[in-house]
């Protein structure tokens, strides 16, 4: 087994490939041209996915789009041209969040994880709630993997506070996760999207924490012993979403169903402790072993001490080169390092604040990586900058 990496240059648009052969393929659709027609380079973008996949034979297990909401009915209706009718995809299978794109077209980008089958057994199926879909499954070498996406919080039939609605949808994924006969015990990853996370942070955390005491995760509020608590990975930073629900949520499980050398662990690094002391209920990465690969799936990142403390505030030259230093010491104590990234998002606060970044990324040797770079709010007001990002390497 290998992993390649090669990167497409197109006049409005990139896309980074990695392939795990024989098992998984990774794509980034990154939008570049800030007066490129947006609904014309999804077209272009959409179609070229398509014939990767194809050449692949390639299954999506997980896909999200990054762009304006004005624009989202219009993209996802490319996206089903493209995409639905080559591979019978399921149209509401596709996550999509407000990302303002830092190169200043109302498309920012494209990301998208596939499995390739090997055996029939293997074939990924959809998850449905009733008659909606929710998700897909897929079984490999004694284990079940669930990829859901797009779970909201809430009836939009009827306006709820930001809290109840955040907590429905963490009990909404346990349920679903349930009628598979796995949990959030299972869960490796989250990806979650806050509209106006400066106003609820707090809030949101104990929405979390609320569903993750009733789910078995966590006991009593003890943080003295943060690192030993199993806690998925996860991502939570500002996005609306075309619903208009307070939180939007992707998840990644995986359980296992024999005796299989998967292996499923966090990982807290050195220079920055459990998030869960400061009331974040997540760790910082999470590793998954299969027989061939190891996945690292690296939270949302930013400037903070191991107490939880920003450092460097108002500069984002050190809050990037801060936060590069954590991912790395994170990683490479799994033999992992940034040539081994396959995909990552970028999040600055500031859209004024792009060409630093770009600056500083280069002089870290990070100004090609597989990524989708966003305007948003971190978790908290002084941080500029958070990164997240999955690894992969050869076991």
């Amino acid at each position: 087994m290998s992993i390649t990496q090669t990167t497409e240059e197109h006049p409005e648009f990139k896309i980074f490939l990695t392939d795990v052969q024989k098992t998984y393929f990774c794509v980034t659709a990154l939008v570049t041209d800030p007066n490129a027609d947006p609904i014309q380079t999804g077209e272009a973008i959409y179609e070229r996915l398509a014939e990767i996949l194809a050449d692949a034979e390639a299954q999506i297990v997980h896909e999200r789009v990054f762009g304006n909401i004005e624009i989202s009915k219009k993209i996802l209706e490319v996206r089903n041209q493209k995409v639905r009718l080559k591979f019978n995809e399921d149209p509401g299978l596709v996550t999509y969040i407000e990302g303002k794109s830092c190169y200043g077209n109302p498309l920012a980008g494209i990301q998208l994880r596939s499995f390739r089958p090997s055996r029939p057994s293997e074939k990924v199926q959809i998850i449905r709630e009733g008659n909606i879909p929710q998700g897909r499954m897929w079984s490999r070498n004694g284990a079940l993997f669930l990829q859901l996406q797009s779970l909201l919080g809430g009836d939009l039939s009827n306006v709820q506070n930001r809290r109840e609605q955040a907590e429905k949808m963490f009990r909404k994924a346990e349920a679903l996760l349930k009628s598979k006969g796995a949990s959030f015990r299972d869960v490796a990853r989250t990806w979650i999207y806050v509209e106006d996370i400066l106003d609820w942070y707090s809030d949101f955390n104990l929405a979390r924490n609320t569903c993750y005491t009733e789910f078995g995760l966590l006991h009593n509020g003890d943080v003295n012993n943060a690192e030993d608590i199993f806690l998925p990975a996860s991502t939570g930073i500002e996005g609306r979403n075309p619903a208009r629900t307070s939180t939007i949520m992707d998840l990644l499980a995986v359980t296992k169903r024999s005796n299989t050398g998967i292996q499923i662990q966090p990982l807290y690094g050195i220079q920055q402790r459990s998030p869960y002391r400061y009331g974040s209920a997540f760790s910082r990465a999470m590793k998954v072993v299969e027989p061939e690969e190891k996945w690292l799936f690296v939270s949302g990142t930013a400037s903070l001490n191991e107490k939880g403390e920003t450092v460097h505030t108002e500069d984002l030259r050190s809050q990037v080169k801060h936060t590069v230093g954590v991912v790395d010491s994170l990683v490479q104590p799994e033999g992992a390092s940034f040539s081994d990234l396959c995909e990552a998002t970028v999040f600055l606060k500031k859209k004024s604040d792009f060409p630093l970044y770009q600056e500083t990324a280069e002089s870290l040797g990070l100004s090609n990586i597989p990524a989708v770079y966003l305007v948003a709010d971190v978790c908290w007001d002084e941080l500029l900058f958070e990164l997240d990002a999955a690894f992969v390497t050869e076991r």
